[in-house]
């Protein structure tokens, strides 16, 4: 937002003011701060927070970009009946949105650099539209050579990438892009390509620099494979990141279908030991590099068959987050990344955890009685590189919730404690707090109203520095 020149000069005389007063730690964080960003309702008596009234959130899936904005597909129950939101923990809109009678998206919705991509919901192959964060229409990609059967990802400029679908029963992997103005579509793999060694393609992901990791049966050989695609001078180069059978770093009796690349290109995937049948939550950077074990079946309680119903997510930290039932009896978060130590295992979000909600504090988890009983993890979960995750929850009075779980620094003895060391006052503080400010990040945020940058949080800040810490 434009700043005030009275804002600018008060900003710049607090810093020669307080001027003349006077790297994040290692291993996965400990501490989480956990934040609603939106809540559906179907109940009249409980309101619906950022969304309309009588909306559902049931079993979708969540995007987050490197920004922490989510996108999401929602359900309402009037008009429009259906839409897209986008937004973060300070606030949100539905820039898409239909009143048609057929459903008219599916269920996976992507967002980075400020696009959504959202893949036409539609019995058999169909086509995607990328929008801006305003719901602009930014490229609409119709069925052309190839008809899309699964979005993959879309990429920092736009491009999208996905499952095709091949004739009549053939798949592929496919780079659809707009080069100046004309599109261009790029297979990557094929089962109807011999040398391709293809018999299915699942699940295929992809990053914001194009490149792709992909769940495959082979013809002949494994009888499964997983390829990383990367963009080179001369197409694609296709590397082996792993393989039923032997293997390197231990033998591999299954995959599960879907798995997940990092901005900086590292895979997580989910793997059943061939010597003990445990499943084991798996990191790899390269194939130079070793398999990394993130988590397996009974650590922290894990019930290790649950393990093989939902795929993890990494990012280029290493950090690993995913979702699976442990032995509180419902489904938790947790996240790793390996470097073992009683610190390398996180539970984020489980049974009997409280969500500080609109509403005031809300148990996680809704009671759907019978075998089914308390659930609380809904759809597939997404991280980014500032290390937060995304994720919906059901909630003790039935609602549904998108969260964004950001790693908890440490506290700062008062509000102007910004930066480490945490418990002194001094530059560091003053040089984060104008550089929020500057940036209008939540850092600065520090006085009535809410997501607005000006002389309040300026007076805020000076008049808790110069009262030093306690």
């Amino acid at each position: 937002m434009a700043r005030s020149r009275t804002t600018a000069h008060l900003l710049g005389a607090s810093i020669v003011a307080l001027s003349a007063c006077s790297a994040a730690s290692a291993g996965v964080p400990q501490e989480w701060d956990i934040d609603l960003v939106c809540r559906s309702s179907l109940d009249a008596g409980i309101p619906a927070f950022r969304l309309p009234q009588f909306s559902s959130l049931s079993s979708q899936y969540v995007s987050l970009d490197e920004d922490g904005n989510v996108a999401v597909r929602v359900f309402i129950n009037g008009n429009p009946n259906e839409a897209i939101f986008y937004g973060n923990t300070q606030g949100g809109s539905l820039p898409l949105t239909t009143n048609s009678p057929d459903t008219m998206w599916s269920v996976t919705v992507e967002t980075r650099n400020g696009l959504i991509a959202v893949e036409d919901a539609t019995l058999g192959p169909g086509g995607a539209g990328v929008h801006d964060s305003a719901g602009n229409l930014i490229n609409r990609f119709e069925i052309g050579l190839y008809g899309i059967d699964g979005i993959a990802g879309v990429s920092d400029d736009g491009a999208l990438g996905y499952r095709a679908a091949l004739g009549f029963s053939g798949q592929g992997i496919v780079l659809d892009e707009f080069v100046n103005g004309i599109r261009e579509q790029t297979l990557l793999l094929s089962t109807l390509e011999p040398s391709d060694n293809t018999d299915f393609i699942l699940s295929p992901e992809m990053n914001a620099s194009k490149q792709f990791v992909a769940n495959i049966l082979p013809v002949s050989g494994p009888s499964r494979r997983i390829l990383r695609f990367t963009p080179d001078t001369n197409g694609y180069t296709r590397e082996i990141i792993a393989e039923t059978g032997s293997n390197p770093d231990g033998n591999f009796s299954s995959f599960v279908n879907s798995t997940a690349i990092a901005p900086n290109g590292s895979i997580a995937f989910n793997a059943r030991r061939a010597a003990d049948s445990l499943w084991q939550v798996s990191r790899r950077d390269s194939p130079a590099d070793p398999i990394v074990s993130i988590a397996r079946g009974g650590d922290m309680g894990i019930v290790n068959s649950n393990l093989a119903n939902f795929p993890p997510v990494v990012n280029s930290n290493g950090l690993v987050a995913f979702r699976v039932e442990d032995n509180t009896g419902s489904t938790a978060l947790f996240v790793g990344d390996g470097s073992g130590g009683p610190d390398a295992l996180t539970r984020i979000v489980g049974n009997g955890d409280i969500a500080e909600t609109d509403l005031g504090p809300i148990p996680f988890g809704f009671d759907f009685g019978g075998t089914t009983g308390i659930q609380i993890m809904n759809g597939v979960v997404d991280i980014n590189d500032a290390d937060q995750v995304a994720f919906a929850a059901f909630l003790a009075n039935g609602t549904i919730g998108i969260f964004v779980a950001s790693p908890a620094g440490p506290e700062g003895c008062t509000a102007a404690d910004l930066a480490e060391p945490f418990g002194v006052l001094d530059l560091a503080d003053l040089q984060t707090f104008v550089q929020g400010f500057v940036a209008a990040d939540p850092i600065a945020d520090l006085a009535a109203p809410e997501g607005v940058f000006d002389l309040a949080d300026v007076q805020a800040f000076v008049t808790s520095f110069t009262a030093g810490c306690p």
